[in-house]
């Protein structure tokens, strides 16, 4: 099946979504309901309503009957939370929604086709769009011939190892976390390209049960109990990471924890970066990379590119220079800096710069 990048999705929420309804398939953990902060992000002057359809008992939740006495007829009131009481443009979310009750479904098919809830039409610029979960997943979630010919199904293409590492370098990733992703690209492959899962033991795969594996959420998880590991003991971080992104991953990272124990601090970098120690392993040549990518600054980004030029071989530099135009901020300043361009220009054929 054909896919659709993130970021070209968004751009077409954005577009068309006041007309046409997206439902939106991808991934288990591959942040699809987090495609909302980006929409909300491209339009500040929109009110967000999330609404989790896995939640949602009945249709009671959503509109409620009102009695008009003088007319003798009778209404529903939509809840409060959809905004529909208020002049503002929303961005509705339904998240989750292969997974509710067909009687629950049928109620927010003016919502998704019409733009109305009962007699009430939504403002002209509000946006609506839902997720769900791929059938081939056998999570439970079923859309109906008649549903889908309502709304414009899309499948999201599910992030790879070098996309989550440029979008956790802005967004606070554990550079532990990001190094392994990069020396494990395989944590992100899709269930759908392997056919035997003893082949790949860290992902979801429906033919096995794992009860815990590596998704773009359990690896933000991970990132978050990392950054807590000064006051974990090993055995503790070992159990909670096990718990999070499933045994193999989880004791795979615990020795690239280790390995990054030997390293040197950023200190002995910045301060001695002719005689800080270079390590011999690629994997920790990788994690200092990771690492720094987190840490330099206009400052310190000399004594960085003169420690970093020590190491053997081309391509963990290359990652280096990769990241870095990632980047919003740094790559502004690293792009006046000599040691940084020269590199550019003479290694373009890495990095395809």
């Amino acid at each position: 099946m054909r896919t659709i990048k993130r970021n070209d999705l968004v751009q077409s929420i954005v577009a068309l979504g006041n007309e046409i309804t997206f439902i939106v398939e991808g991934h288990i953990g591959s942040s699809k309901s987090s495609l909302a902060y980006d929409v909300e992000r491209a339009l500040p002057t929109h009110r967000m309503v999330y609404i989790d359809m896995a939640s949602i008992a009945d249709t009671g939740d959503f509109q409620l009957p009102a009695v008009n006495h003088d007319t003798k007829t009778s209404t529903f009131y939509p809840n409060e939370s959809l905004g529909l009481h208020t002049d503002q443009p929303m961005i509705i979310v339904f998240d989750e929604i292969g997974k509710t009750s067909q009687a629950v479904l049928n109620s927010i098919l003016p919502a998704l086709n019409e733009r109305r809830w009962g007699n009430t039409y939504f403002h002209a610029d509000t946006i609506v769009f839902a997720t769900t979960n791929m059938g081939s997943e056998n999570v439970g979630d079923v859309m109906k011939p008649h549903v889908r010919n309502r709304i414009t199904m899309v499948r999201m293409e599910k992030p790879n190892a070098k996309e989550t590492i440029a979008y956790g370098i802005n967004n606070g990733m554990h550079p532990i976390v990001a190094a392994w992703i990069d020396r494990n690209p395989q944590c992100f492959e899709s269930f759908e390209d392997v056919e035997n899962p003893d082949d790949n033991p860290y992902i979801y795969h429906p033919k096995v049960q794992r009860p815990a594996f590596v998704t773009h959420r359990s690896m933000s998880r991970a990132s978050t109990i990392l950054h807590k590991q000064d006051v974990l003991n090993t055995e503790t971080l070992t159990h909670l990471l096990c718990g999070t992104i499933g045994a193999p991953a989880a004791l795979d990272l615990m020795t690239f924890i280790r390995l990054a124990d030997q390293l040197p601090t950023r200190s002995e970098i910045i301060g001695n970066p002719s005689k800080a120690q270079v390590p011999d392993s690629p994997s920790a040549m990788v994690l200092l990379v990771c690492q720094a990518v987190h840490w330099v600054d206009e400052g310190n980004f000399d004594a960085w590119m003169t420690y970093m030029n020590r190491f053997n071989g081309n391509e963990v530099k290359a990652l280096f220079m990769l990241q870095i135009t990632k980047h919003k901020e740094k790559v502004l300043w690293a792009s006046r800096n000599q040691s940084y361009t020269t590199y550019a220009m003479n290694n373009a054929h890495l990095f395809g710069a």
